[in-house]
């Protein structure tokens, strides 16, 4: 019995060590073919979406982009509803419809710049800022404008030029509108997530043999600041793959960058801050005007109109501050005349 007893203690130890062994193996065989920079990110093409009556949260309406500034996109060629309503996605995974890569004769092109705001958080397309907009100057002109909006909930100001850059010809374009919001200092919702490789809490064989196969290597939450209720925007917090895309001096550097792009290929830029709730920092507005762009802030906009409309709601909900229908249609009259000045001294 005794004999018996060591045998089997033999057997299950040396299991144990050869389970052991064989988990380290696949730890090291994981990590030498997965990148191990955050900087190499491969697309997960995930397919496209055709649920338009299904609801859906953000991480299941994105996927990760090739280009390791702009982190996630949505998903192209996609039906779902999110926050309630209709959402349709185009060929490059804006809600938008697909327009040419290169103009049409007597067209205007101005690309939207922002996260959730721009895209139309809770508002069906037609009634988003920038559709409203394209709408209104389309009414009144000889000529054509096209307003595309690359607005993705979550994004900051570092992906969103980076974005620009990577998307378009930029010879194409007549006009790029950034729409600031409080949280273009911030990381964004999701970024790449490296494997634990010295963790317990899961098994790389089991996730090697299993369904969810290198799903660890792709994205998931950012850091959060509890204290301030936000995804954390101080880089000594944040991986240090993001830690140049946080803080004021990432936006000042994506800012830089973005008047870099409008010399090079003469362009002016619009800086939106479109919230009549928020104190903005002073360095926005002087970073816009030492770059030469035109700043615009509604804030004593949105007063002067509710002096008029004292019933005028902004809030898409009690506890949401995205903006109404009402605050988009506020937005898309504001730009209007801003927009249509900008541009009709240009050349056709």
């Amino acid at each position: 019995m005794r004999n018996f007893i060591f045998k089997l203690v033999g057997i299950t130890l040396g299991t144990l060590i050869g389970l052991l062994l064989a988990e380290v193996l696949f730890r090291v065989y994981h990590y030498a073919t997965s990148p191990s920079d955050l900087s190499v990110l491969e697309v997960e093409n995930r397919a496209a979406i055709q649920q338009p009556e299904t609801e859906l949260k953000l991480g299941q309406i994105i996927q990760l982009s090739a280009h390791p500034r702009i982190i996630y996109e949505l998903i192209p060629n996609s039906h779902y509803r999110f926050q309630g309503v209709a959402v349709q996605t185009n060929a490059q995974g804006f809600r938008d419809v697909d327009y040419p890569k290169a103009k049409v004769k007597r067209t205007r092109r101005v690309i939207g710049l922002g996260d959730s705001v721009l895209f139309g958080w809770g508002v069906n397309e037609t009634d988003s800022y920038f559709t409203q907009l394209e709408t209104r100057l389309n009414q009144q002109d000889s000529i054509s404008y096209e307003l595309i909006n690359t607005g993705v909930p979550g994004y900051n100001t570092s992906m969103e030029v980076a974005l620009l850059e990577e998307k378009f010809d930029l010879q194409e374009v007549d006009a790029v509108l950034l729409n600031f919001v409080g949280n273009d200092f911030d990381l964004p919702d999701f970024i790449r997530k490296q494997p634990a490789y010295f963790g317990i809490k899961k098994s790389f064989i089991l996730q090697h043999l299993g369904d969810n196969k290198g799903k660890d290597n792709r994205l998931g939450d950012a850091p959060f600041d509890k204290e301030n209720w936000r995804f954390q925007r101080k880089p000594e917090a944040v991986p240090e793959a993001y830690q140049d895309m946080v803080g004021e001096a990432s936006f000042q550097r994506a800012l830089q960058q973005l008047a870099n792009l409008s010399k090079q290929h003469d362009f002016p830029v619009l800086v939106l801050s479109h919230s009549p709730f928020i104190d903005l920092p002073p360095l926005v507005s002087q970073t816009c005007e030492e770059l030469g762009f035109e700043f615009i802030n509604l804030k004593s906009d949105w007063i002067n109109y509710t002096q008029t409309y004292p019933n005028a709601k902004w809030k898409l909900a009690e506890n949401d501050w995205h903006p109404s229908v009402e605050g988009h249609t506020f937005i898309a009259k504001a730009l209007e005349e801003r927009i249509r000045k900008l541009l009709q001294n240009d050349e056709l």
